[in-house]
């Protein structure tokens, strides 16, 4: 029996391998210690397409683009610790 998963475990899913790659580009790549709030940019994201899901369209929810705004803040938040 095959299961397929929702949008929201897939983006679940999604948020917790980026929080991952960032603790460990952080701490063993970069060698930096980041503030506390630094890793709550993907999350916020996530939380934010869960709350407002049930209000938005049905082709508003697409949640490849949830899915792309959630890899490029974790990019994003990686690349402002290397370089700034």
């Amino acid at each position: 029996m095959i299961m397929k998963l929702s949008n929201d475990s897939k983006l679940g899913i999604l948020t917790a391998i980026c929080q991952l790659v960032m603790v460990v580009m952080f701490k063993n790549i970069l060698h930096i210690q980041p503030n506390i709030f630094t890793g709550y940019g993907p999350i916020m994201i996530f939380l934010i397409y869960i709350i407002s899901k049930d209000s938005m369209k049905k082709s508003d929810r697409n949640s490849l683009y949830w899915g792309a705004a959630i890899i490029f803040a974790t990019l994003a938040t990686i690349v402002l610790h290397a370089f700034f």
